[in-house]
């Protein structure tokens, strides 16, 4: 009897602390992300405004097969940048013409670019943009900033995704106002992983009890 009651705290035990590990004992990504990034930075939580994403240069409307030099900036007045460690990174995807990197800068991994270690200790980055052959379409350029706080966690770093569209000169469609995607647990989702949670227990319970 005495093992038994043993077993069940050992196990109860283990599975409290699984539960309750914090979230940013998760590792960065140093040399960039591919399309998990896509989802956002989901183990820095959720998207925070305090994180200012900006494309300059970009014309109001492009020309075909023309190559736009921009530069991508990461600004957050609450994070101040490391002199020794990362400051920042970037997931830029574009769904028509094609975006470049220096490959000093970035390099390209699933689908869409990414910083590299080299070039993370910065939140300025340079790159090309090369519009698409028709003029008449809507392009849209998805960027995911994170500033960092250069502690090699998660915690104090905050992550920001914006959407740009540049129409082409023969197309006249409204422009988009700029999105901010969302990746927060719905509150259906975090009802369904309480009640999973709470099963798994209940296993672990019987299973013990047998």
């Amino acid at each position: 009897m005495a093992n038994l009651t043993f077993n069940r705290v050992v196990i109860f035990t283990i599975i409290g602390i699984l539960l309750c590990l914090p979230a940013n004992n998760v590792d960065g990504f140093p040399n960039g992300v591919g399309d998990v990034g896509s989802e956002g930075c989901l183990c820095h939580g959720e998207a925070n405004s305090g994180t200012s994403i900006s494309l300059s240069d970009l014309p109001e409307k492009f020309e075909s097969d023309t190559n736009y030099s921009l530069t991508l900036r990461l600004s957050n007045d609450e994070i101040s940048p490391s002199t020794e460690s990362a400051q920042g990174g970037f997931r830029v995807t574009s769904d028509t013409g094609t975006l470049f990197f220096d490959n000093d800068t970035g390099h390209f991994v699933d689908g869409g670019w990414t910083h590299k270690e080299s070039s993370n200790q910065q939140r300025i980055w340079n790159l090309t943009w090369l519009s698409p052959s028709d003029n008449t379409t809507m392009s849209k350029i998805t960027i995911y900033g994170n500033a960092v706080n250069g502690n090699q966690m998660s915690n104090g770093d905050n992550w920001n995704v914006i959407e740009v569209y540049v129409p082409g000169v023969e197309n006249f469609d409204p422009i988009p106002n700029a999105q901010i995607i969302e990746h927060e647990l719905e509150f259906f989702d975090k009802t369904m992983l309480v009640f999973g949670l709470l099963a798994l227990l209940y296993i672990c319970f019987r299973m013990i009890k047998d």
